[in-house]
Order: C-alpha cells, then sequence, then structure tokens
C-alpha cells in the first residue's frame, strides 16, 4: 500500500524558475527545479510560471501529497491597513484594502484577489494581492494532481512568519532578480513598505538599498536589516547592521 499522502512538498512559483521541495514519508528530502522563459507579449506575467510549475508536478510531486505554495513577492501586490478602531471586522478591513490597491494601481487592482492578515489590536494590517487568474489556475493545478493544499501564501508572507517575533523592530529585506521588498517594524507594528521593481545590478544593489534605508530610517527605531538572500553582504551598511537569512526554498542543487 502506498502511502505517498503522507509526503510534504513545498512549491515556489517564481517569474525566472520553480523550485519543487519534496519530503517523502519515508527516505530523504528531495529538491526539483525548473526554468521558466519569458512571458510572451500576449500573456500575462505569470503564465509560463504557471505552466512550468505545472509541468513541475507533474512529474515530481506525488499524488494525494500535502502541499504548499510560495508565490514570489514579484506577482504580489502589498498595502499596509492603518489602524483604525472605526475600521473592524474582515468586511471593512477588505474594503479598505481595495480602496488602498485601487489608489495605488488603478484598474490593475480590480483584477487582484486579496487576503488579509490576522488583525490586531492597535497594530497595522498587511493586504495582499494576488491574480486572480493566476491564483484559480493554481488550486486547479492541486485538484488536478488529487493534492492536498496546507496554504499559499506570498513569500514575503511566509519568511515573515518565521522571523517576526525575532525581529521586532528593524526592517526585512528580499532582494531578487531585479525586485527588491522591503518591510519596516516598530515594536512588531508594520511601518513601511516597499515592493518594486529594481534597475541596479547585484554589485550595486547595496548602494541602492542603504540610500533606500536612509531615506526611510524615521520609520524604524533599530537600525537593524534581516536580509533573505543567497547573495553574499556585508555585515554592516553604512549604520545599519545586516543580519542575513536563507530562505528554506533558497540554494541547493538542481535534482
Amino acid at each position: 500500500m502506498s502511502l505517498s499522502w503522507l509526503d510534504r512538498h513545498t512549491l515556489l512559483v517564481h517569474p525566472r524558475h520553480i523550485v519543487l521541495d519534496r519530503k517523502p514519508w519515508r527516505g530523504p528530502a528531495q529538491r526539483f527545479t525548473a526554468e521558466v522563459p519569458p512571458a510572451q507579449p500576449d500573456e500575462a506575467d505569470w503564465q509560463p510560471a504557471l505552466a512550468a510549475a505545472t509541468a513541475l508536478l507533474a512529474t515530481k510531486a506525488s499524488t494525494f501529497g500535502r502541499l504548499k505554495i510560495v508565490i514570489a513577492n514579484q506577482f504580489v501586490r502589498f498595502a499596509v491597513l492603518p489602524w483604525s478602531d472605526s475600521v473592524l471586522g474582515d468586511k471593512a478591513r477588505l474594503g479598505m484594502a481595495k480602496a488602498l490597491l485601487r489608489n495605488s494601481l488603478g484598474e490593475q487592482a480590480e483584477h487582484l484577489s486579496l487576503a488579509l492578515d490576522r488583525p490586531a489590536f492597535g497594530l497595522n494590517g498587511l493586504a495582499a494581492g494576488i491574480p486572480g487568474g493566476l491564483l484559480a489556475a493554481l488550486r486547479q493545478m492541486v485538484k488536478s494532481r488529487r493534492l492536498r493544499l496546507d496554504s499559499l501564501q506570498p513569500r514575503l508572507t511566509s519568511n515573515l512568519a518565521s522571523c517576526r517575533l525575532s525581529v521586532g523592530d528593524g526592517c526585512v529585506v528580499f532582494p531578487d532578480d531585479g525586485w527588491l521588498t522591503l518591510l519596516g517594524l516598530c515594536n512588531g507594528n508594520i511601518t513601511l513598505l516597499r515592493n518594486h521593481r529594481t534597475h541596479a545590478e547585484p554589485e550595486q544593489l547595496g548602494a541602492e538599498l542603504q540610500g533606500l534605508l536612509a531615506a526611510e530610517d524615521a520609520a524604524v527605531d533599530r537600525k537593524k536589516v534581516h536580509i533573505f538572500s543567497r547573495d553574499a553582504w556585508p555585515k554592516t551598511l553604512g549604520d545599519w547592521e545586516i543580519e542575513q537569512q536563507m530562505s528554506r526554498l533558497e540554494g541547493g542543487a538542481h535534482a
């Protein structure tokens, strides 16, 4: 009798590569990767990644296993929900998130499926918008493979859960293939969020990040940066202390 339903998988959906970590119920963990071609002019930017993820799951995932999906920050749009005692409850917070994203993105916001973090009294919240077409296609992919979906969340949310208690005050940074995500925390409260394309070359990214931190240092009380990156970073950037962390889906050999 097969016990493949005990296998656990984690899938990273990224615009340049797909990573599938598989932990069989018995035996060593395995890692599989696939490159993602550039999107064609008539395609949404996420469609090539979806096709590559579907093909990788079809050949490397266990039927009936459990699956966690992590979506790269490039495919997600975020908004900080300012705390207000007049905006309570899921409906009111969702309305605020829609208004904030519509203000910053225009019509693009209408095509996003929104998820909100769990509210905490007196603290700002975080909303994440994932393209509705991508979300629906991922769910259909999971269903067709007869996998059990444990979670589906942005990389920012996934990694932040693993370090938020230890960060408390300072910044969390994700430099990722021409994209930069920056989150500022003050006593555990979100005070700053940037999620945008960067044109800096890898060797110049430190200078760009240092400039961005200098411009935003009033948003945090402690000049400490937790960087999730597989590249080498110095111990400091100007007055900022650097602590480098490795995402579980970064690094590793191709299988």
